[in-house]
């Protein structure tokens, strides 16, 4: 029996769910930034959420499987070069779907990519006076204003990067509504090694990929893609991943990125 034509009605059923799914838009929203100054009274320096409307901007939702997974062991200070790793990943592809413009001329891809995280983590430093050791990499709350900061400074002051950290834990939904346009995240996790079940002693970033509603989730990290289910296990949620050689990874935290386009009018 021919199942062709069956198989090509479900593909069309499948494109047209995905595309509808794609066209999903947050438009006049109160999108957040996340901004650093001092306390007017205690003058202690600390992270701010910041409103500002806007309207999101859109992309087909199959142009996730284009987000890359880099190996952090390639960039400087591997041990805790993730953060940065996971924010080269999504600027990468906000390149790539034309969102922002290149960092730099570079023709040679894994050159580009070294000066681009160099770059990131010169940012970094700067923001915080803390350089990134063996075992303490980039805060979170920075990285999404150094993100913020690329964004709009490679889209011409046209863009910003609303970010919100979401603790665990997690619903199949939270990561289905990350899926439409150039919504994306990174989670902050803890590995466990398949070999003798040790905890990993410092914390990890994952790059979200895609969500399906068959309850699957795919993440990019140590120049792999993971896809693995959600898990409890106690009060901790896990993702454990298909491939028993993949580490399984307890969820900590995670920020996520939605770009926008601010109102020409601020509504006050």
């Amino acid at each position: 029996m021919n199942h062709w034509p069956q198989y090509l009605f479900l593909a069309c059923l499948l494109a047209m769910q995905t595309q509808a799914f794609a066209q999903s838009q947050i438009t006049q929203h109160n999108f957040k930034v996340i901004e650093r100054k001092a306390d007017a009274t205690s003058g202690e320096v600390g992270y701010y959420y910041r409103h500002i409307y806007g309207t999101e901007r859109t992309n087909n939702a199959l142009n996730r499987l284009s987000i890359l997974s880099e190996d952090q062991s390639i960039y400087p200070i591997p041990e805790s070069g993730c953060g940065p790793t996971a924010m080269l990943n999504i600027l990468i592809w906000y390149e790539k779907f034309g969102l922002i413009r290149p960092f730099t001329r570079e023709a040679n891809s894994a050159s580009y990519k070294q000066i681009f995280f160099k770059e990131i983590d010169r940012r970094l430093l700067e923001l915080t006076s803390e350089a990134r050791t063996e075992d303490r990499g980039s805060s979170n709350l920075a990285s999404a204003m150094v993100m913020d900061g690329f964004v709009r400074e490679l889209s011409d002051d046209a863009l910003r990067l609303h970010a919100e950290a979401i603790e665990p834990p997690y619903q199949l939904k939270t990561f289905l509504d990350l899926v439409p346009n150039f919504r994306t995240a990174y989670l902050v996790v803890r590995s466990k090694n398949p070999e003798t079940g040790e905890m990993s002693p410092v914390t990890h970033a994952a790059t979200f990929i895609r969500a399906d509603r068959s309850g699957y989730i795919t993440l990019g990290t140590w120049g792999e893609v993971y896809r693995g289910l959600l898990k409890k296990r106690g009060s901790d949620q896990w993702f454990i991943p298909q491939n028993p050689e993949h580490k399984e990874l307890k969820l900590l935290g995670m920020i996520q990125f939605i770009p926008f386009e601010p109102a020409a009018a601020a509504n006050p």
